[in-house]
C-alpha cells in the first residue's frame, strides 16, 4: 500500500495470497486509495475467482506459472480496463452534476412560483380564492424543498427516505402551526429509496400533514401530529401520518372525500403502486399508505 502510493507504478502484479494478508483485499484497498492496473497472478483456480477478482477492481488474472507473453497480454489489459473504468467514473460524476444542477434549477423555479401565488394571495380578497392560492404555494414549496433535498444527496440513485419525511413535516409544521408538537418514529436502519420514489413520498406526507394543519386543530386548538415508517413483510413500508385533533366524521369517511387534498393524496399513492387506508382512532385522524419497495437497495 505504502509503495503503490509512493511510487505511482503503471501496473501492479500482485499474488492472491501474500504473507499475513489476502491479495484481494490488498486490491481493493489500493483502488480505494490510489486506482492503478492491477494483475492477480495465482496458483489457484476456481469457478469464482474471476468474480472475486473482478470485486476487487483488478483487471486482469493469471495462472502460475505465467508465460511472459500471456503476463504482458494481462498488463495491456488490465491497464485497458483500468483506463476505460476512470472513463466511466468521470462520466458518471458528470451525469451527477447535470442531475444536480436540473434539481437546483427546478427548486428556484418551483420557490419562485410560491412567491408569486403568496403574492398574489395577499392582494385576493375573496377568502375562498385566497386559500386555494394559499394552499397552491405551499404544494409549489413541499415540491421546491423535495428538490432541494434531493440535491444534497450525496447519493443520487439511493436516498435514504425516513429524514427527507421528517425535514418536509416538521418544518411545514414549525412554518404554519409552531405551537403544535411533532413526533416521529422510523427504522433503525435507513430506509434507502430511489429518488423518484423519495419524491413521492415527500408530496404524499406533505398533503396529509397540511390535511391535519388545515382541519383537525380549528380556533387555536392544540396536538399532536405524528409520522412513521415501518417495514412490513415481502419488501413493503408502511407510512402513516398521524393526530390527535378533531377527528374524522361518524362513519370514519375522510373529511372532505373529493378534496383536491385528498384526490392528489390518492394519485400519488397509485403512483408508489400502494394501498391507502384510514384506521379507526379513538381521537384524531391516521392515514396508512403502504407500499412496495422490493426493487430498492436498502442500507444494513
Amino acid at each position: 500500500m505504502a509503495q503503490t502510493l509512493s511510487l505511482r507504478p503503471d501496473a501492479i502484479l500482485m499474488d492472491i495470497e501474500m504473507p499475513g494478508f489476502s491479495g484481494l483485499e490488498a486490491a481493493k484497498r489500493i483502488q480505494l486509495t490510489q486506482p492503478t492496473p492491477i494483475v492477480i497472478v495465482t496458483g489457484h483456480d476456481s469457478p469464482d475467482l474471476p468474480r472475486s477478482v473482478a470485486e476487487t477492481g483488478a483487471g486482469a488474472t493469471i495462472l502460475k506459472p505465467a508465460d511472459p507473453a500471456e503476463l504482458e497480454y494481462a498488463v495491456v489489459i488490465a491497464m485497458a480496463r483500468h483506463t476505460d473504468l476512470l472513463e466511466l467514473k468521470k462520466l458518471v460524476q458528470q451525469k451527477e452534476l447535470l442531475i444536480r444542477e436540473v434539481y437546483h434549477r427546478v427548486a428556484n423555479q418551483l420557490s419562485a412560483t410560491a412567491s408569486l401565488l403568496y403574492l398574489q394571495a395577499q392582494r385576493e380578497s375573496h377568502p375562498g380564492a385566497k386559500s386555494i392560492l394559499f394552499e397552491s404555494e405551499q404544494r409549489m414549496r413541499a415540491m421546491a424543498k423535495v428538490n432541494s433535498l434531493l440535491q444534497a444527496d450525496q447519493n443520487l440513485a439511493q436516498t435514504p427516505l425516513a429524514p427527507h419525511l421528517s425535514t418536509i413535516a416538521s418544518s411545514l409544521i414549525r412554518e404554519l402551526r409552531p405551537d403544535l408538537l411533532y413526533q416521529d418514529s422510523f427504522p433503525g436502519a435507513p430506509l434507502m429509496v430511489q429518488a423518484s420514489t423519495a419524491m413521492t413520498c415527500g408530496l404524499l406526507v406533505h398533503e396529509l400533514v397540511m390535511n391535519s394543519l388545515l382541519h383537525a386543530f380549528p380556533e387555536g386548538r392544540t396536538g399532536i401530529i405524528s409520522l412513521s415508517l415501518s417495514r412490513l413483510a415481502e419488501g413493503r413500508v408502511r407510512c402513516a401520518v398521524e393526530d390527535d385533533g378533531t377527528g374524522m366524521p361518524g362513519n370514519h369517511a375522510p373529511r372532505n372525500p373529493i378534496s383536491l387534498g385528498l384526490l392528489i393524496v390518492s394519485a400519488l399513492c397509485a403512483d408508489l403502486k400502494g394501498v391507502l387506508f384510514h384506521p379507526q382512532k379513538s381521537n384524531g385522524t391516521a392515514t396508512v399508505i403502504e407500499f412496495p419497495i422490493i426493487h430498492h437497495k436498502e442500507s444494513s
